[in-house]
């Protein structure tokens, strides 16, 4: 697989949003892309990982949620619309390796 230096280039400008933006919006926003990219470079793993950090940020992105339920994701709706106490249960799992 040839590397597009434009993809490229977009994928490291969206992490370096990911880095220094305090912003949860862009943030969420920045992952939402990411998760696209990865998805079309058949990354899907990393692209579930992406899909759901941004509906963490920002749970009201329907792109993410539709992209979770294509790639058969659908878990990660149901926490990502409970709310505070979703998020803080879905960080607590990752902190144990869930």
């Amino acid at each position: 697989m040839s590397v597009d230096p434009e993809r490229e280039a977009r994928k490291a400008s969206l992490h370096a949003v990911l880095i220094e933006s305090g912003e949860a919006g862009a943030r969420a926003r920045a992952h939402l892309e990411l998760g696209r990219l990865l998805m079309s470079e058949g990354r899907v793993e990393q692209a579930v990982r992406h899909l759901r950090e941004a509906l963490l940020l920002d749970r009201r992105l329907q792109a993410a949620r539709t992209l979770l339920v294509e790639l058969g994701e659908g878990s990660a709706l149901h926490t990502a619309g409970e709310g505070k106490r979703g998020i803080a249960r879905a960080l607590l799992g990752r902190l144990r390796g869930r």
